[in-house]
This record gives structure tokens, sequence and C-alpha cells, in this order.
């Protein structure tokens, strides 16, 4: 009876334990491995070798995010400042698409939380541009992602001269911090943007403040407050619209496989024809003919360079995840025990300390984005995607710019198209300006009209992600300046505001030496109260002048140091 009793329970045990025990399949990926893996190709590709895949922007080329920060004069901060930076860019002044996840994916999930939610920023606006210049176009090409507990914002944004994707971080962006401007590893990014271009999870969203539950749990752990200015909830149409413009920057990074790919080397005429069908879509979705005599053409034209394996469309999609779900329920909750939510304080602190993200509990690998995902689509030369591609690249600021000039008229078209420089067709990446500017000017306009976010060369040099912190000597006289000015001064996209950045502390030295004005704008004494106060640094609504201000109560002397290590006019 006492050995019945005794396998009874034996057997309610193991039979528990099954029930409890975590769900059985396969976990994710480690990220260091991943990251380490080369991507499998049988022969590079003609795209893979004209857009770059090194981790620094191709020379002359920067990202859409660089541009407005240097046009900016700096990185705004705090954060709202940043997505007030975006908002005043959208000629309509509207908000861009605001998302939080306090429980994600990312590799800074473990320090989010309900309380301090990742937020997620997308731009979502095409500007008309004037008579002068081309309008802005930032929908689908540029997001961010802010963790405040990490001090790091990921940067996602399009290189349009370079043709791809840049992955960027600000690191150490807080009130005192130096909030760095770095390029990031692509390897690593890849890892989870597999395309190299934006991600984001399925219908229902349910990691995002767009599901009421989740809403709910970070108005209570907030206590009601708004987020960095941001309410807590949002309408389902927030992540619904989000998932629609990382699509549209998935497929940027398609088209531009197309324009290269779909037509070869020699494929000069077929790239022509290909633009030609765009601008006749651009101006008529409704009456494109997609089978007419044009279209097959270019089938045509595509089948003689079309590579064998085909042209993918990554899955830039993940599945949906409901972190609240997996804790719902005793049974979820037992098993919670086997793989518990990570603790403040575990897991990477930052993009580059993959070691500590490995060390986290690994989701199943159907949810882990690290997780190697199949194409969406396998394109083939019977596809004209490439059409739709382009066209979809133009705003609609320059389909009525084109109307006006004459062009959008089939006829007009085409005729335009065949005048343009047989340059823009050779291989390489599409550039909805450069085309713009070369179709403007050969449909009558005398000067080609200017963009914000070409130029480069009044920015500084781009930096990689993982350099040597600058050291200072214990009695450097750049201790100040590190305080008070490198959060500005060093690393700023602006080449003429980039008199700091310097590779050591001589260097710096010198460059701070050889900046007069830099003894104007630590004159307090001099200038304050005057109609020149507002030239003051560091700027008055700044978290450094706050600090800089509380030092000089207890060291009055200090600002007068940091003006004497810039020599004056008479000092010899």
């Amino acid at each position: 009876m006492k050995r019945a009793l005794v396998l009874l329970v034996a057997a309610l045990g193991v039979a528990a334990w099954l029930w409890l025990r975590p769900a059985p399949g396969p976990r994710g990926p480690d990220i260091v491995a991943r990251s380490a893996q080369q991507p499998a190709q049988a022969a590079p590709r003609l795209s893979a070798k004209l857009i770059a895949s090194e981790d620094l922007p191709p020379a002359g080329t920067r990202s859409l995010f660089d541009h407005l920060v240097a046009q900016n004069d700096g990185l705004p901060y705090p954060f709202e400042k940043l997505v007030e930076m975006l908002r005043k860019q959208d000629p309509e002044g509207r908000m861009p698409v605001t998302l939080m996840i306090p429980q994600g994916r990312s590799l800074l999930k473990a320090q989010a939380d309900f309380r301090h939610p990742r937020v997620l920023v997308a731009a979502d606006f095409q500007a008309p541009g004037t008579p002068a210049s081309l309008g802005l176009a930032p929908r689908g090409q540029l997001f961010l992602g802010f963790v405040e507990e990490a001090n790091e914002i990921e940067v996602l944004s399009y290189n349009e001269a370079a043709g791809r994707f840049e992955f960027q971080l600000v690191q150490d962006y807080s009130a005192t911090g130096a909030r760095r401007i770095v390029y990031a590893r692509r390897a690593v990014c890849t890892t989870c943007h597999q395309g190299a271009t934006p991600i984001f999870p399925q219908r229902p969203w349910a990691e995002t403040n767009g599901q009421p539950e989740i809403a709910a749990q970070i108005a209570a752990a907030r206590r009601g407050e708004p987020y960095l200015g941001m309410p807590t909830a949002q309408p389902l149409a927030s992540p619904e619209r989000f998932d629609e413009l990382t699509d549209t920057g998935a497929f940027v990074a398609v088209t531009q496989q197309l324009w290269i790919d779909a037509c070869g080397a020699g494929g000069a005429d077929c790239r022509r024809l290909m633009l030609k069908l765009a601008l006749r879509y651009l101006s008529d979705p409704g009456s494109f003919d997609a089978q007419g005599s044009q279209a097959a053409e270019l089938r045509r034209m595509q089948a003689a360079a079309w590579p064998a394996e085909g042209i993918a469309v990554p899955e830039s999609d993940l599945r949906n995840r409901d972190p609240l779900a997996e804790r719902r329920g005793l049974r979820n909750r037992i098993r919670g025990l086997f793989t518990p939510e990570p603790k403040p304080g575990e897991g990477a602190r930052n993009n580059e300390d993959l070691v500590a993200f490995d060390r986290l509990p690994k989701l199943p690998a159907s949810l882990d984005p690290l997780t190697p995902r199949p194409p969406k689509r396998l394109l083939t030369a019977a596809d004209i995607d490439g059409i739709y591609g382009l066209a979809a690249l133009f705003s609609e600021g320059d389909r009525r710019r084109l109307e006006q000039a004459g062009g959008l008229g089939p006829e007009a078209l085409e005729a335009a198209v065949d005048r343009l420089d047989p340059a823009l067709f050779r291989p390489g990446p599409f550039s909805r300006v450069k085309t713009m500017q070369a179709l403007l000017t050969v449909l009558g306009e005398k000067t080609a009209p200017a963009y914000c976010c070409l130029a480069t060369a009044e920015m500084s040099p781009p930096q990689a992600s993982g350099g040597p912190p600058l050291k200072l000597a214990a009695d450097s006289p750049l201790h100040p300046f590190e305080e008070y000015c490198f959060s500005c001064h060093r690393g700023n996209p602006a080449r003429r505001l980039d008199f700091m950045g310097g590779r050591s502390e001589a260097e710096v030295l010198e460059q701070v030496r050889a900046t007069a004005k830099i003894r104007d704008v630590l004159d307090w004494e001099r200038y304050r109260g005057s109609d020149k106060a507002h030239t003051l640094m560091p700027p008055a609504d700044s978290p450094q002048r706050t600090a800089l201000e509380a030092a000089l109560k207890k060291d009055p002397q200090l600002l007068e140091r940091m003006r004497a290590t810039v020599p004056g006019l008479f000092d010899f």
C-alpha cells in the first residue's frame, strides 16, 4: 500500500513537472555567434559591390540623422527637444509617430520597464519644397529608439547618396554625458535587422502601448504622469502606422537592389525604361498598365540580367509577442520561475555589451529577432516591383513639381527621361534627389533645385562606435571643457561646431587654443545682461549651464581659467 502511494505521488510529481516545465522547442541564438557569421552568398551581387557594407558611411555621404543634427547646430537634449526638432521639420507641425515598449526584444531590453519604457519615434511626412529647394521626404526613412535608463538612442536613418540605411547610436545621452553620435557595428545590428532595414512586430502589436493593458501598466508605474512629454497610451492606429512605415523603409533597400541587379552591369537602357515607367505610375497610378508593351519590354530586359537565385524581399515583420500573457495564469507564472524576466541592471547596458545580453534568458526561437527569417517574398524577372519602388521614393511635392514643369504627361515624361545624362543610368544607388534635379533641368528650370541633405563638406568626420575615449592628464586644462563643452563641441556633425573633436589631448587643446571665440562666449562678466547675453555658452537652458553656475559658486575663478586657455589678441 505504501509503495503504491509512493509510486502515485512520484507519478503525480512527474506529471506536474511535465505540465509546468518551460514549453519545449528551440530557443533563440546567441548574438555573439550570430554577429560573427558571414552571410551565405555564392557570389557577390553587383548591388553588394556598389552599396557599401562597412560600418562608416562611404566618403562624401552621411545619414539623414546626421544632416538634421548638423543643420540644428547640434544634438538637442533632452529627448523631448529632439522629438520637437523632428516635429518642426513637418510642414504641418505634427508630432512624429511615437510608441512605448516596456518589455521588448531589443539589445537594451533589460534596461526598460513600465516606468521607463523604450520609446520609439518615426518621422511621417514629406515636405513640399520651395522654388529653390526640394522638400525633405523622411517618411519611412528615419527611426529612433530611446532607452533612458541606458542613456542611449538607437538611430536608423536613410543615406540618400549611398542608397542604404545607416545604423547609429547616441551614446551617453544624459544631462551631464558626452552625448556622442557614432556609427554602430552593422554586423551586430543586422543580426536582427536582417535586411539592413527597419523591423517591427506584426498585429496586434501586444508589446506596445497601443494595447490598453500595456498602456495601463505604464500609467500605473508612472502614477499618471506622461513620459518624456508623451502620452502613455496610444490608439492602435499608432503601432499600425509605425508598422506601415517600417514596411515602407524595408522596401527602399529592395528597390536599390532592383535598380542595380534587375538590370545588371550593362543595363542602362533597362534602368532608363524602369524610370520612365515609375514616373508614369507616379503621375497616374489608376491608368498604369502593368501588362502593357513597355512593361513587357522591361520584363524581357530584366530576364537577361536577373540573379539566378532571385531577389529577396527581407522579412521585416517579427511575430507578435504578448509579454503579459507569458506571465498570466498559474501555469505560466510557475513556468516564469524557470525563465524569469531580467532584473534591473542585468543584461546589456549599451549596444556593445553583447556578452551581457547573451546571459539573459532566451526567447523561443520563433519570437527571437535573432533567429534567421526566410524572405517575405522572392522576386523573379517577371516581377516589376522596381517600378513601384522607384515611384514610392518620390514625394507628392515632387509629383506636383514635375506636373508644373510640364513633365507628367506620358510624352513629356519619356522625352525628359530620354534626355537625361547617361551617367544617371550607370550601375549605382538610385537617388531621388539627383534624378529630380536632372529632370527639372531638362524640363526647363534654369537652376537645379538645392537639397538640404547631400553635401558633406561642412560636416565633421563620422565616428565609429567602440573607439577609445579621450584620456586627459590629471592636470589638463581641458577638464572643465570636458565637463561643460564636450557634449556639444566634440563629435558635432557640423564641422564649424566640432572644435573639440581631436583624437588626442594635445590635438583638442590645440583646437581650443585656435578657437578665439571661446574667450567671448565664456566672458559672462562682460556680456551678461547685455544684448549679447544669448551668445554666452553653455546655452542658458542647458544642463551644462546649470552645472557651471553651481561650480562657479564654489570656484569663482573657473571661467577665467577656461578663458585663459585660449590666447587673447594681445597675449605674448
